[in-house]
């Protein structure tokens, strides 16, 4: 193992659940602030004619939030999973 690699606090599988269903527990996880690093298990969903719906939901969703992620090493999920870095804001 890599000295310098982080292990996630908890892993979130969010196969099989819809957007709205994702939206909520994402909202859910950042406001408990109770997580620093994060795996999010989104799937590839590469059998789906148009592609993925919740991987560019999830990406957006952080993008939005200035939440830092990026795409999971391979034996930690490639391309169907995100790590996911919120960081606690200092206080004024």
């Amino acid at each position: 193992m890599n000295k310098y690699q982080k292990t996630p606090e908890i892993i979130i599988d969010l196969h099989g659940k819809t957007i709205a269903e994702a939206k909520v527990l994402l909202d859910t996880i950042i406001a408990e602030k109770k997580y620093s690093h994060i795996r999010m298990i989104t799937g590839k969903c590469s059998y789906r004619e148009h592609g993925p719906i919740l991987q560019p939901f999830v990406k957006n969703y952080l993008e939005e939030k200035n939440i830092k992620f990026n795409q999971s090493k391979i034996q930690d999920g490639g391309e169907g999973a995100l790590e996911v870095y919120i960081m606690e804001r200092k206080k004024k």
